[in-house]
């Protein structure tokens, strides 16, 4: 082979290298700019390291990186600890009883956001002076619950018990490893400095875990109101009720749906065979998924790496529980309590 042979050869190797690089380069730029953000962040507590509806305040620095949050104090109803793992409340005024885990807590909004604080000021709007009793704890699943309600129904009795239900208090069956696309509460998550450097590498890494993790989580939470664990966590609620009716109150189920992708959803049925089994048992239940659904489900996130309701989805629950009372005349129970 001549020289000039070589030198061409070498040419268009370069020529092709420098198209791919070019090329790379153009992609990468893009993808910073255009394609899926990775965040930093923590899904054991309600600190973030970004602020877009500028709801949150700055609480602390992490090296150059702002944290935002919220900053809990005390109120007249009660005190939540900054890390959000408790809550203390020592009415004994309260005439409803609220139970759940964090979306009934309200990690990551106000106390006066919470749907329960909300709910309670729309009852007095209408001209009821009528306590409610926060008793949410975070990660709490449906047989803590049942517990927490044993001990508060111990001291007093509620004419009304609201239990906001959450898809994951009847456990999961697996636990879900990585930037979890559905429900980033949930998944297991470990910071990669890469994906937040190069938006090439966080855009092939977001296409594998969306897949993935796609999969595993939807198979998860579908399986878990599947065969035994179902039988056993639904047998639970039926003891749940079936106390609270012994005491003579209501049972009031709030089915939180799961933020994710409203026009697809993929646990309908789920609600389906809550709805069923609700019937069948004289539970009342309101369902969220309707007045959620008319939103995307980013609009009321906590946060784009927190998937917990916002200040918005607290409203919008409030006033379906409110409407809910009022149609069905539940408040007039207390009323007839209270004389």
């Amino acid at each position: 082979m001549t020289t000039r042979a070589r030198h061409q050869i070498l040419f268009k190797i370069s020529a092709v290298v420098l198209s791919l690089l070019a090329t790379l380069l153009f992609l990468e730029i893009a993808l910073r700019i255009f394609g899926p953000k990775y965040y930093k962040f923590n899904n054991q507590s309600a600190v973030y390291y970004t602020n877009p509806r500028n709801y949150h305040i700055p609480i602390g620095k992490d090296g150059n990186d702002v944290i935002y949050g919220l900053v809990y104090t005390s109120s007249q109803s009660g005190y939540r600890f900054p890390d959000g793992t408790a809550y203390i409340d020592d009415r004994d005024d309260s005439s409803i009883l609220g139970l759940g885990d964090s979306f009934t807590f309200g990690r990551g909004v106000k106390y006066e956001d919470i749907y329960l604080t909300v709910l309670q000021g729309l009852i007095k709007q209408g001209g009821r002076d009528i306590k409610i009793r926060n008793c949410g704890v975070i990660g709490h699943d449906i047989r803590e619950v049942f517990d927490t309600y044993l001990l508060e129904s111990s001291k007093k009795r509620y004419p009304i018990v609201i239990y906001g239900f959450v898809l994951n208090d009847f456990g999961l069956p697996v636990r879900i490893y990585g930037d979890d696309q559905i429900d980033l509460n949930n998944g297991g998550y470990a910071f990669d400095p890469i994906r937040k450097i190069s938006g090439l590498y966080n855009f092939v890494c977001h296409l594998i875990d969306k897949k993935r993790l796609h999969d595993v989580t939807i198979k998860a939470y579908l399986k878990s109101f599947r065969g035994r664990n179902a039988e056993n966590k639904f047998n639970l609620l039926r003891e749940f009720h079936r106390d609270i009716k012994d005491r003579d109150g209501k049972f009031v189920i709030v089915l939180f749906p799961l933020l994710y992708d409203f026009a697809s959803y993929p646990f309908r049925e789920i609600h389906e065979k809550i709805s069923v089994f609700c019937k069948g048992e004289g539970i009342l239940l309101v369902d969220l998924f309707p007045a959620f659904s008319k939103y995307r489900a980013e609009e009321l996130w906590v946060n784009p790496t927190d998937h917990h309701p916002n200040e918005t989805a607290h409203k919008i629950a409030a006033g379906e529980i409110y409407k809910f009372f009022t149609q069905n005349k539940l408040l007039q129970a207390i009323d007839e309590k209270q004389e």
